[in-house]
């Protein structure tokens, strides 16, 4: 009776074990890897928030963003935050949330400014725009970009963040599309974008979500999470994260 006992406690903690590999960037303050070694940022706050509440340990690795969703979709890691909910992402992750809200916008050298009206008009600058490949940046650009002739503004795919913030430097593009709150937070805490500005232009805002691994969560599991979502949500404390960094 012991024994069987003690297998079926066994059984129930491994169906009940959450032990998650959460993916962030050392960039901006997001996701943050001070000198001790230790995160701390927007997202790490979510993070902790949701996994402290589902009684989860974690972990947390750096990697760039687009081998990121690929090792999602393979199942080398848990989670992903602030992901946006695409058809093509559906496949192979579960979202939970909306996290909050993701404002893009186009960031650029306050010493060459670009006038930008509408979204049409990015397409017709002397300099190319960088972007991060898999990264969303809204419908109608995506669509837009797949209509994009030989002769209209040139888009070059950049792996992280640095990459592309070392060409605006060296003025090898116009800009960059990135997240407003990331700009913002930027230009007031980092030297290298003193310099930086930011086009009124909207190119796209939408809600972001929790995202995690199809391949590495169980429908316990995600049950779980999901409740623990509900009631973090409930209790105020993502509505205290999006106060403490000036995001809602």
């Amino acid at each position: 009776m012991y024994r069987l006992l003690l297998l079926l406690a066994l059984l129930c903690q491994n169906v009940f074990a959450c032990e998650l590999v959460v993916r962030f960037e050392n960039y901006a303050a997001q996701s943050k890897l001070n000198d001790d070694l230790v995160w701390h940022g927007m997202d790490v706050d979510f993070a902790k928030a949701l996994l402290d509440e589902a009684g989860c340990s974690y972990r947390f690795v750096s990697i760039p963003w687009g081998r990121a969703l690929k090792l999602l979709e393979e199942g080398d890691i848990d989670l992903i935050l602030s992901v946006t909910k695409t058809p093509v992402r559906e496949q192979f992750a579960h979202f939970i949330g909306p996290q909050r809200m993701e404002t893009i916008v186009f960031a650029m050298n306050s010493g060459e400014p670009h006038q930008l009206d509408s979204l049409e008009s990015l397409f017709h600058l002397s300099k190319p725009i960088a972007i991060q490949r898999n990264a969303y940046y809204g419908e109608a650009f995506t669509a837009r970009l797949a209509r994009r002739t030989d002769s209209e503004t040139q888009f070059i795919y950049v792996p992280d963040n640095q990459v592309k913030l070392n060409l605006l430097k060296k003025g090898r593009i116009a800009g960059f599309l990135e997240e407003k709150f990331n700009i913002l937070y930027q230009s007031k805490n980092n030297p290298d974008f003193e310099k930086f500005a930011i086009s009124p232009l909207v190119i796209n805002e939408n809600p972001v979500y929790f995202a995690f691994s199809k391949a590495r969560t169980s429908s316990e599991r995600l049950q779980r999470l999901s409740q623990a979502f509900e009631r973090v949500k409930r209790s105020g404390k993502l509505d205290q994260i999006t106060a403490k960094y000036g995001t809602n």
